[in-house]
C-alpha cells in the first residue's frame, strides 16, 4: 500500500501499457487504440481479453493478472459491469495509472458517482491515479503514447490540449491540420473523477515541448486555478492558458451534468472571474484554437496595455475591425501627430492616418507598405500591438503576379518587426483559407505571425495577448514587492 500518489509524469510516461478490453473488431475502441499503440509506443504493449488468443498478430492474455511483466499504465475499455473487476486486477498488478474509457459513472447520476468515487478511493490507497472515466484516452507525443480510441491526424506543435470532450478535441486537431500548428498532447479528461484540469495544467507546465495550454472544461474552481497559475509563475514554470468554459447558460450546465457529471454553475458570457488570473476564457468554440495559436506564437502586449493600431487596405475592413476591437476590450487611440506624419509620408493623400489606418491604395502600389506602416506604429511607445486587416496575400491574384515577391518580403519583415519590438502583430485576411496556394501566407506561418479569416477572432486573439500581459505584469510587480529590500 502506497502513501504517495503517483504523479502524472510517472503515469503518462509509462514503460509498459496494457489494454484491458482489447478487441478484434476494427471499429472497437480496444482495437483502434491497440493498433496505434503497437505502431508507435516504444515499450511493452499487453492486450488483455479472454475472447481471442491473438489480436493484430499479438498474443493476448485472459486477464491482467496473467500478464508476465510489470505494467505502468492500464487502459480499461471493457463493458461497464466489468470495470470494478478490472480495477481490482490493476491494483493487484501494481499499475501506476488507469485510464477508464468506459462510460456509465457520474454522468448517470448519484449511484454512478458513488461507484466512481469508490474506485478512486481504493486506487488512492495504492497510489494509483485514474484518468477519466468516460474519456477518449490519451496522447502524449514526448512519450510516443497514442492511446486514443479514434484514428485521426495528430499534427505536432507547441500546444498542450486538455479536453473533457472527445469530439471538441478532435475539432481542435482538425483546425490544427489546416492551420499548421499542432499539439504536444491530447489529454481526455472525461468525468475527471480523480485528475482534474489544475493538475493537468501543472503537468503541462513541466513539459518542455509545451508552450501554451488549451482546454475545454465543463466545471472549474476559479480560486484553485488562480492559485495554480500564481504558484507556477513564482516557480518560473507558468505558461499561457486558454480555456473554453462551458456553462454560460442553464442549458449548458444541464448538458454538462449529463455529459461528464460535471457540477457546473452558470457563468454568463460577461463573467470576469478569470480576468487577470493567467487563464484566458473564450466563450466560442471557434475561438479556442485561434487564441491558443496567438499565445503560442506572439509576445503579450508590453505591460498588458491594450492600445492597438489597425492597418487596413479597405474602408469596410478597418471600420469592422475598429468595432470588433472595442467589443473585445481593446483601445484604438488616435495616434500622436508625429506618428501620423510618418504614416502620411508612406501613403496617398486620401489615406487616413489617425487610427484605424486606411492605407487607401498604398498597398496597391507596393504590398511592402504593410510592413513599413506597421513599423511606424510599432516604434511608437503609445502603440502596444498591430492588427493588419483586409487583403494581405492576395495582391498577386488581384493586381499582378509581380506583387507576389513584395508580399513575401512584407511577411518576412513582419516577423522581424515582432522580434525587434517585442510587440504582437496579427493579420486578418480574406485569403486565409487559401494559404496553401499563397507563398506570402506560408511565410507568415514560418515567421510565427498568426493570420485569420475572421475580423472578430483576430481581435479576440489580440485581447488574449493583453490578458496574459496583464497577468505577467501584475505577478512581476507582486514578486518584486515581496523581495527583501524592495
Amino acid at each position: 500500500m502506497s502513501n504517495r500518489l503517483y504523479t502524472l509524469e510517472e503515469v503518462l510516461h509509462p514503460r509498459s501499457v496494457a489494454i484491458i478490453g482489447a478487441s478484434r473488431a476494427p471499429q472497437k475502441w480496444g482495437h483502434v487504440a491497440a493498433r496505434q499503440l503497437l505502431a508507435s509506443f516504444p515499450g511493452e504493449v499487453y492486450l488483455v481479453t479472454p475472447s481471442a488468443p491473438e489480436i493484430l498478430g499479438q498474443r493476448t492474455y485472459p486477464s491482467l493478472r496473467a500478464v508476465p511483466g510489470p505494467v505502468d499504465l492500464a487502459i480499461i475499455t471493457t463493458a461497464f459491469q466489468h470495470v470494478p473487476a478490472a480495477v481490482d486486477d490493476c491494483i493487484a498488478h501494481g499499475v501506476k495509472g488507469i485510464v477508464i474509457v468506459t462510460a456509465g459513472f457520474s454522468e448517470t447520476g448519484p449511484e454512478g458517482r458513488a461507484l466512481e468515487m469508490e474506485l478512486v478511493t481504493r486506487c488512492h490507497e495504492h497510489g494509483i491515479r485514474i484518468l477519466g472515466s468516460n474519456c477518449m484516452g490519451v496522447y502524449v507525443r514526448r512519450a510516443r503514447l497514442n492511446a486514443l480510441g479514434m484514428a485521426f491526424p495528430l499534427p505536432e506543435g507547441p500546444i498542450g490540449l486538455v479536453s473533457q470532450s472527445g469530439n471538441l478535441g478532435m475539432y481542435l486537431y482538425a483546425q490544427a491540420q489546416l492551420d499548421g500548428l499542432g499539439f504536444t498532447t491530447f489529454l481526455s479528461m472525461g468525468n475527471g473523477a480523480d485528475v482534474r484540469f489544475p493538475e493537468y495544467l501543472q503537468y503541462l507546465a513541466n513539459d518542455p515541448e509545451t508552450k501554451v495550454i488549451a482546454g475545454y472544461v465543463e466545471a472549474i474552481d476559479e480560486a484553485t486555478l488562480q492559485q495554480v497559475t500564481q504558484q507556477l509563475y513564482r516557480q518560473g514554470r507558468y505558461k499561457p492558458v486558454v480555456i473554453l468554459l462551458s456553462g454560460a447558460t442553464e442549458v449548458g450546465v444541464r448538458a454538462a451534468l449529463a455529459h461528464t457529471g460535471s457540477l457546473a454553475t452558470v457563468r454568463p458570457d460577461h463573467d470576469t472571474a478569470l480576468l487577470g488570473s493567467g487563464v484566458v476564457r473564450v466563450i466560442r468554440s471557434d475561438e479556442l484554437y485561434p487564441v491558443a495559436r496567438a499565445l503560442a506564437l506572439q509576445p503579450p502586449t508590453p505591460g498588458g496595455r491594450r492600445r492597438i493600431a489597425i492597418v487596413g487596405d479597405g474602408g469596410g475592413s478597418v471600420v469592422a475591425s475598429g468595432d470588433a476591437a472595442l467589443r473585445c476590450g481593446l483601445e484604438v487611440p488616435v495616434l500622436k501627430e508625429e506618428t501620423q506624419q510618418q504614416l502620411r509620408a508612406l501613403m496617398p493623400a486620401r489615406a487616413t492616418a489617425t487610427n484605424p489606418i486606411d492605407v487607401a491604395g498604398a498597398a496597391d502600389e507596393d504590398p511592402l507598405a504593410f510592413a513599413r506602416l506597421s513599423e511606424v506604429c510599432l516604434a511608437d511607445p503609445d502603440v502596444d500591438g498591430v492588427i493588419i486587416t483586409g487583403l494581405f496575400g492576395g495582391y498577386r491574384w488581384l493586381l499582378s503576379e509581380a506583387f507576389g515577391a513584395r508580399e513575401e518580403e512584407a511577411a518576412r519583415e513582419l516577423g522581424r518587426l515582432v522580434r525587434q519590438y517585442a510587440k504582437p502583430v496579427l493579420v486578418q485576411t480574406i485569403y486565409a483559407r487559401y494559404d496553401k496556394e499563397i507563398p506570402a501566407l506560408q511565410l507568415l506561418r514560418e515567421e510565427g505571425i498568426p493570420y485569420y479569416e475572421s475580423i472578430e477572432i483576430t481581435c479576440r486573439a489580440m485581447a488574449a495577448l493583453v490578458e496574459i500581459g496583464q497577468f505577467l505584469t501584475r505577478m512581476a510587480s507582486s514578486t518584486a514587492n515581496r523581495e527583501p529590500g524592495a
